[in-house]
């Protein structure tokens, strides 16, 4: 409490005029602590609101892309494991003798011999349809022949069943 008497007395002892420019220069650090604390940051987050909003509009529509996606992929037929090995097949006895294709466990390779770009492109269109991508390939094209020849082995992951007898 002391210091509140040493306080009103300095007060009293000081001038009006110099009383007026003590009032004014407390008046404006409250108002510079006022702004720093209480205004400003507010006023930060009012201008980063629209930036946050067109991120989370993105987001969300990026999330709504997905969420139709896999309805789709949900709304596909289930790929038989005896179908994707079947069609495996004939595709490959479609390529003729250049092509071999042997199944070991889960997984299927393809061995081309020689086999145009002309008659590899049609092979890949059932294989695909069936849901198979290859997971490996080795393939080299032969240059000294006047129509590109490719050879190579290509490696199917097959779904589980695939190989299974029934």
């Amino acid at each position: 409490m002391a210091w509140q008497h040493l306080l009103k007395a300095r007060w009293a002892a000081l001038g009006s005029r110099e009383q007026r420019g003590v009032a004014l220069a407390a008046t404006a650090l409250l108002a510079a602590l006022a702004w720093g604390v209480l205004l400003a940051p507010a006023l930060r987050t009012l201008k980063a609101v629209p930036a946050q909003n067109a991120a989370l509009d993105a987001q969300l529509e990026r999330m709504h892309t997905m969420q139709a996606r896999a309805q789709m992929l949900q709304a596909k037929p289930a790929v038989v494991a005896q179908d994707t090995l079947k069609a495996l097949q004939a595709a490959t006895a479609l390529l003729g003798k250049g092509a071999a294709l042997q199944v070991v466990g889960d997984h299927a390779t393809v061995t081309l011999k020689q086999i145009s770009a002309a008659g590899l492109a049609p092979w890949f269109a059932p294989v695909s349809a069936a849901g198979l991508s290859p997971t490996d390939v080795h393939l080299q094209r032969s240059s000294d022949a006047a129509e590109s020849l490719w050879s190579g082995v290509l490696v199917f992951s097959l779904p589980a069943g695939a190989n299974a007898t029934p």
